[in-house]
């Protein structure tokens, strides 16, 4: 299946929570919304129940997750909250994706196809409105509508921390990843990004980038090379305030400045934000989102050659 037209649709997943899915997806859908003079027209689909990125991340209400619930089950047209940032819009998650999901034996026994009805919905959507990247976040658990966001996307961007428990998320998403391809889906596999990595644990970074390595034999790709920082401080500031990590470095410019004008009129300084200096940890992002755009530019090229060929 998988979406057609020029809206790249990008798939973030991992079958264990807590790697950095939802943080990942809002930074990058910020910064590609909002770079250059112009940005690009940015998607964002919470496919999770949780709704982690619509309201934790970018500060959404939004429906519950009614819309894309109704979109699975009926077929309904899409209804994405608007100019949430920037160029940038969102399909909101939540509890009534849950729902949809516990009963997706019963719908598929029904003859509904949750996939072909996303896709034409979505497709509809990017037609309508122009979009140039989609982004899909989803919730770790849930199998049916973890297939079918794989049936949908164009790419995955698996994130994982270097524990265990995460490369074994890792582990299982590639195997539910090849079964979506035997089963007629061109998702392509973009990369693994470590996340929330001590950058001078050199030693075990260059363990996981191997087992990593091990678990993407055959897929054609690697781990991403940037990796994303630790920074709790920055992680705290970003949920309370709900804002990605390039937006904080902006914060964090107007907190020391309002502190320095406190200190210079003899007034205590107060404290807006727990991390002093976000810039290295939006750099990983920036990065980031510089090495997605390469593998996208590599990945068409290369289907271009084959029609051509």
């Amino acid at each position: 299946m998988t979406m057609t037209g020029p809206a790249r649709t990008i798939l973030v997943a991992n079958q264990k929570g807590g790697v950095g899915k939802s943080t990942t997806v809002a930074a990058v859908a910020e910064m590609i919304a909002t770079a250059g003079k112009r940005g690009r027209r940015v998607l964002v689909v919470d496919g999770d129940p949780q709704a982690n990125v619509t309201v934790e991340d970018l500060g959404v209400d939004g429906d519950r997750g009614q819309s894309l619930a109704a979109t699975l089950q009926f077929g309904t047209p899409l209804t994405p909250v608007r100019d949430v940032r920037t160029h940038l819009d969102v399909i909101a998650g939540g509890p009534q994706l849950a729902v949809v999901g516990a009963a997706a034996n019963t719908i598929a026994e029904n003859g509904i196809d949750m996939a072909t009805n996303m896709q034409t919905q979505l497709q509809a959507l990017c037609d309508a409105e122009g979009y140039d990247v989609v982004l899909i976040d989803s919730g770790p658990g849930d199998v049916p509508l973890l297939d079918t966001y794989l049936s949908v996307a164009n790419y995955l961007l698996i994130p994982t921390r270097a524990d265990q428990a995460s490369l074994g998320g890792v582990e299982r998403l590639a195997r539910r990843f090849w079964r979506a391809r035997k089963h007629g889906a061109s998702i392509q596999l973009l990369g693994v990004l470590l996340f929330d990595v001590n950058p001078r644990a050199t030693k075990r970074n260059e363990e996981v980038f191997a087992q990593v390595n091990d678990m993407l034999a055959g897929s054609g790709t690697s781990p991403f090379d940037i990796t994303i920082r630790s920074a709790p401080a920055a992680a705290v500031d970003m949920r309370t305030l709900h804002r990605t990590a390039g937006e904080l470095v902006a914060l964090a410019h107007d907190e020391r400045r309002s502190r320095l004008t406190r200190l210079r009129d003899k007034q205590r300084p107060e404290r807006a934000l727990w991390s002093s200096d976000p810039t290295g940890l939006a750099a990983d992002y920036q990065e980031l989102v510089r090495q997605i755009v390469s593998r996208l530019v590599s990945y068409e090229a290369a289907a271009v050659g084959e029609r051509v060929g």
